[in-house]
């Protein structure tokens, strides 16, 4: 592969990594006070999210994906009154597309949320609705940019967002609770932070662009596809990856429907069940994709139009390198993020909501006869899902290559036959009295197993994609076996020395394993020669790395 382009991409991917560290590291400082203060709300708040993020998925997801791959062919093609045909028509198309969504689930409101059984819901969705629609005109125009391989406006978009929703929804739930309000209001002033947030990033994409295509215009050609035609391939990429990426999303909203009408059906108070649900949704998937969200998630988007480029040009080689190689180091990436947040789940729960989250030893919590608290519950269940870290890393990386390929519908396969091992599993397990909440992040992770497996048979028989556990992921596996050993080694020292569960302790646990970490994980892989020279060129500043390395020793050429 031409590495100057292979490096361009995994450029890009750096670029939304940061942002999306950035957006994570706000929405955990966000997340953290807000689950303090609103206490009782957060289950309000948790379950008029996981709708709007159900609906979020619907009217945006395709979107962006469709555009980038269409404007990447058209740009490699040098068609340029064809990218601003594809521009207009998914604005037009997908800006519908958000204001029918913003309208069933303003109206729908009270409908959605006593179906869900969160009748106190109805006023937070009715927010946050609007947002539906906004946030399409900014879809398209990440997807716009994002094919012409411009990654800056999607990652200060997302800045922006998660700004407000920090600075405007903290402050006004603070201003809520001070003036009494009840709260199912609370909840509602919380996620007004989102809409607002979205208003201001829309506005900006919008400028910026007026602004980028006066500076940056270039020559091409006149020669374009019809209004219908473009309509036609837009809905064609864009309905299967709408699907697929809803479906995703779908095991939230599954959440908000089964934990607690299955958790009462097998005995539990009702009271003890929307906690056993506050500390799963509220608690553990606020920081459960922390990870691959901010290190591997990128490289799905990266890679999809610089596959869809070579394509486009016939480039059947580099198209089959850029597969590999995205493959490769998603799996480098995302088993050692497993292994290192299945040994610090405890630390890092304890940090970000403390021990006492929920009100302390004075409140008497029992489930299955034995006494617990929110952390108890949230800790196990990441360390369930960090197991899942490896296969949605790769399940991501894998739905993008087949989407860059012009499979778009096979990851839709995938995902359902994922969706019958999540519904059947969930419902099954959460119905089961000694293991209740535990069986929603079990379900999720055979969810991502299911639908990665399907999606590897694809590659294979459309790709001639042949896959070598062996070289794909042993040694990247022996390393990261190696980096959560000694990070849970450290955890454990840690917790013997230092005297109680307090945030300062779980805070310097935390640092120390994450150190000793990864310099264990870097270490083994380059013992193990688990890492190629071409693969270190490959990463931002790489050939200079590489040069160190190989005169180093560490590894060869």
């Amino acid at each position: 592969m031409n590495e100057k382009q292979a490096g361009s991409f995994l450029t890009e991917a750096l670029i939304i990594s940061l942002s999306n560290f950035v957006v994570k590291i706000i929405g955990v400082a966000f997340r953290v006070p807000l689950t303090n203060m609103l206490q009782g709300a957060t289950g309000i708040y948790t379950a008029s999210f996981s709708v709007y993020a159900m609906l979020y998925m619907v009217s945006t997801s395709g979107l962006p994906v469709a555009i980038s791959r269409m404007v990447a062919s058209s740009r490699k093609l040098e068609r340029k009154t064809e990218i601003n045909r594809i521009y207009r028509s998914g604005l037009i198309l997908f800006g519908a597309i958000g204001l029918v969504c913003t309208l069933v689930m303003f109206f729908g409101a009270d409908f959605i949320a006593r179906f869900t059984e969160h009748a106190d819901a109805a006023l937070a969705m009715k927010v946050i609705s609007p947002t539906l629609f906004l946030i399409c005109i900014s879809s398209a125009l990440r997807g716009y940019f994002q094919g012409l391989r411009n990654m800056v406006p999607t990652a200060v978009s997302q800045f922006i967002e998660a700004l407000c929703k920090l600075v405007l929804g903290l402050g006004a739930a603070r201003y809520a609770i001070s003036r009494g309000y009840s709260p199912v209001v609370q909840a509602a002033f919380a996620i007004s932070g989102i809409t607002v947030g979205t208003v201001l990033a829309m506005t900006y994409m919008i400028i910026y662009k007026y602004f980028f295509e006066k500076k940056h215009s270039f020559a091409g050609i006149e020669d374009t596809d019809g209004y219908s035609s473009i309509y036609k391939n837009l809905v064609k990429i864009a309905l299967p990856v709408t699907i697929t990426s809803s479906a995703l999303y779908f095991s939230q909203f599954l959440d908000t429907i089964v934990i607690n009408k299955f958790l009462i059906g097998s005995g539990v108070d009702s009271v003890i069940a929307e906690d056993l649900y506050t500390s799963y949704t509220g608690l553990t998937l606020s920081i459960s994709d922390l990870l691959p969200a901010t290190l591997i998630f990128p490289i799905a988007i990266s890679i999809l139009p610089a596959v869809s480029a070579a394509l486009a040009v016939n480039d059947q080689k580099q198209a089959d390198n850029y597969i590999y190689s995205s493959v490769r180091i998603t799996a480098i990436i995302a088993l050692p993020c497993a292994f290192g947040m299945l040994a610090v789940s405890r630390p890092a729960i304890s940090l970000i909501y403390g021990v006492n989250f929920g009100g302390g030893d004075d409140i008497i919590r029992i489930w299955n006869g034995k006494p617990y608290m929110p952390v108890d519950i949230a800790s196990v269940s990441l360390m369930i899902l960090s197991v899942g870290i490896i296969f949605i890393s790769l399940l991501s990386t894998t739905n993008a290559l087949l989407q860059a390929v012009n499979r778009q519908y096979l990851p839709m396969i995938s995902i359902g036959i994922g969706l019958v091992f999540l519904i059947g599993l969930e419902v099954g397990l959460v119905s089961i009295p000694e293991i209740g909440i535990y069986g929603a992040p079990i379900a999720s992770v055979v969810c991502y197993i299911a639908a990665l497996a399907m999606n590897m048979l694809f590659l294979r028989k459309y790709r001639s994609f042949k896959i070598s556990v062996y070289k794909l992921f042993f040694k990247p596996f022996v390393s990261a076996a190696a980096c959560g050993a000694s990070a849970y080694g450290v955890v454990k020292l840690g917790q013997f020395i230092l005297n109680g569960e307090t945030r300062l302790n779980s805070l310097i646990i935390l640092c120390l394993a994450g150190v000793t970490g990864v310099i264990v994980y870097a270490a083994s892989l380059l013992a193990v020669k688990g890492i190629t020279a071409e693969e270190v060129r490959l990463l931002p500043k790489g050939r200079s790395l590489c040069a160190f390395l190989i005169k180093k020793g560490f590894i060869k050429e």
